[in-house]
């Protein structure tokens, strides 16, 4: 970081010069335009203005097929470019696309949200993103993901004591989605760490930016363990009789528990983080004596407590990054 002070024309106007070095990199030279623009953080963000549409510069990737990592390693490459924020995606190569390859190509990119096929051919495909970057807000994505996951542990834990039809295929498909929309958060958060102007329209400051990154993460794991817990009820068969009422007793908190920690997240609310927490602890006396009265019970019940612990520690991640200097 550099540290310039401010100089004075006219009486009125201050001004500070241009690093030399951003100067050379940018081509800028005497009567270059430049957007300026405030960021949520009260800083000022300086970049090169470009004719035309200013907010938007296409990224465009080509990728070698068959790939340099082996056929295995091509939808890695594929989605990386995607996470990676490239507009066009390009995977070319001298020989044909043999069918299984172009399969396995055409299932990668429809596990990518808005990446769609606009070119192909024997030798190549072309891939575009046609989601504007700036229409998608991460708010809406992140309870999107968190409605989601939500219903996929509470539809499990209901199945403990439930005779209606299993749920634990549609789990494991909306843990697909979960993934989907996580992809897609990630880009639109590398997007805007990489361009401060479409990152200013969502009015959230660099380490709000940062924050979406590991809260979705954490809600991302959060959907993985639902799965496992899934795997785990299923194995089972059934639960104890004595158990049931405990179990929906945990169902029940931890379910307010996911429902408090996104909403103090986004709210910034931390007394509702410092009630997360309280119930987080809560649960975890709840789970002791579940597992207390389950001495006799088969060892899959054991691991189902040890899940919702993890699932219970995602939702309480997301909570602690509630500034804890905010008001309280």
């Amino acid at each position: 970081m550099q540290i310039r002070k401010l100089q004075e024309m006219g009486g009125a106007t201050l001004l500070v010069s241009l690093p030399k070095e951003w100067i050379r990199k940018t081509e800028l030279k005497k009567g270059s335009p430049v957007s300026i623009d405030e960021s949520p953080d009260g800083g000022l963000v300086i970049f090169p203005a470009k004719e035309g549409n200013e907010d938007h510069h296409e990224r465009e990737i080509d990728i070698q097929y068959p790939s340099r990592f082996s056929n295995e390693g091509l939808p890695n490459e594929i989605t990386a470019a995607y996470l990676l924020g490239y507009d066009m995606i390009r995977i070319t190569g001298k020989d044909l696309i043999a069918s299984k390859d172009r399969e396995r190509i055409i299932s990668t990119i429809k596990r990518l949200i808005g990446l769609e096929v606009v070119e192909e051919d024997a030798l190549s495909i072309t891939t575009q993103f046609l989601v504007d970057k700036t229409a998608v807000e991460p708010s809406k994505i992140f309870r999107r993901i968190s409605t989601i996951v939500r219903a996929m542990i509470s539809d499990t834990l209901r199945q403990i004591a439930s005779e209606e039809p299993n749920v634990f295929q549609s789990v494991a498909q909306r843990d697909d989605e979960v993934d989907r929309l996580h992809f897609l958060l990630v880009r639109l958060i590398r997007t805007a760490v990489r361009e401060p102007l479409s990152a200013g329209k969502f009015g959230l400051t660099s380490i709000e930016f940062l924050d979406y990154r590991v809260a979705a993460s954490s809600l991302e794991t959060a959907g993985d363990y639902a799965v496992e817990l899934s795997n785990s009820v299923s194995r089972l068969g059934y639960v104890p009789r004595e158990l049931q009422p405990k179990f929906e007793e945990v169902k029940h908190l931890l379910d307010t528990i996911q429902s408090d920690s996104v909403r103090s997240f986004i709210q910034r609310d931390f007394r509702l983080a410092r009630k997360v927490l309280e119930d987080s602890i809560k649960l975890e006396k709840l789970i002791g004596s579940l597992r207390e009265l389950s001495n006799d019970s088969p060892a899959e019940i054991l691991h189902l407590a040890d899940t919702i612990e993890r699932i219970a520690r995602c939702q309480r991640d997301i909570a602690d990054l509630v500034s804890p200097m905010a008001p309280a």
